[in-house]
């Protein structure tokens, strides 16, 4: 049986005329390539090249097999292309669970890129406010807000320190003025969580106690939706509210309200390559959200 490596020392000596300059091209040592070819020659037969002291050249045999030989090496080259794209490709199904808010402002953009780059992967959105069990295989991948996760089965990255402020409708602010300060909010309507134990919930009661509550929600984009909609204000990350059409930040970013971000797996999922390429991709996409951000803010306070 023939050996590949055989036709690729006789293509290299075939095409530059000497052992020398094919060993250099395969990286091998002349005696190497001398050898092999000898022993090609002598497995098929053939004598396919004719020794002068200026190099080889190929004998009428050796230029009749040329063209077969030139044939295999493609069809090895293909394979082997074929191969490595095939290593490249990602495919599978990611379920990513997050909050509403997080997966419109973050996740969803960053899946609509992520489909250029590997459009075999599916990510399957999962949106709430309670926590799914990663360990169960109730989801891949989540992006979780507040304390670090503990769980010992968890893979745990940090990805943000979001900034938290109040906000309201620029109709309301119109009706009731820009406050001075925190105790000043009392005159605003609050939209507050179903949650009593919720940071929210924990600061108007020790800040704002006399606040009126306009609105309860019990979740992120809720609450959003309600202070869009004029039934109050209430605390919104910055790097939400601020982008947000028709609403006005109260008061500077509140340092007691900065809630962590985490992105949390398992390391069984992280070892899978198409989660890993989710993973790697949507920090990615958010990291740079926030450098951007970052920017514009700092333009906008150096004005």
């Amino acid at each position: 049986m023939l050996d590949w490596n055989d036709l690729r020392y006789f293509l290299a000596v075939a095409r530059t005329g000497s052992t020398l300059a094919a060993s250099k091209q395969l990286k091998v040592s002349q005696s190497t390539v001398s050898r092999r070819i000898t022993a090609f020659e002598e497995a098929i037969d053939v004598t396919l090249f004719v020794r002068k002291p200026s190099g080889y050249d190929l004998t009428p045999r050796g230029e009749a097999v040329l063209p077969a030989a030139e044939r295999v090496e493609a069809a090895m080259l293909s394979f082997s292309d074929g191969v490595e794209a095939e290593s490249r490709r990602l495919a599978g199904t990611v379920r990513l669970a997050t909050v509403q808010a997080a997966a419109n402002a973050w996740v969803i953009p960053s899946v609509g890129l992520l489909r250029d780059r590997h459009p075999d992967i599916r990510v399957e959105i999962l949106t709430s406010d309670q926590y799914v069990d990663l360990a169960r295989g109730e989801a891949d991948v989540a992006i979780r807000f507040g304390p670090k996760p503990t769980q010992e089965t968890l893979i745990v990255r940090h990805l943000i320190d979001m900034l938290e402020s109040f906000y309201a409708s620029e109709q309301m602010v119109a009706r009731l003025g820009m406050p001075e300060n925190i105790a000043d909010l009392a005159r605003y309507p609050m939209v507050a969580s179903i949650d009593p134990e919720s940071q929210l919930n924990r600061f108007l009661a020790e800040h704002v106690p006399d606040a009126e509550i306009a609105q309860r929600a019990s979740s992120m984009s809720s609450i959003i939706a309600s202070v869009q909609s004029g039934l109050g204000a209430s605390i919104l990350p910055c790097l939400m509210g601020d982008d947000m059409r028709g609403l006005i930040r109260l008061l500077p970013p509140i340092e007691e309200l900065t809630t962590p971000g985490w992105m949390v797996t398992t390391d069984e999922a992280r070892r899978q390559p198409h989660i890993r390429a989710v993973i790697d991709f949507v920090v990615e996409q958010i990291q740079k959200s926030i450098a951007e951000r970052t920017t514009q803010l700092s333009i906008v306070q150096a004005a």
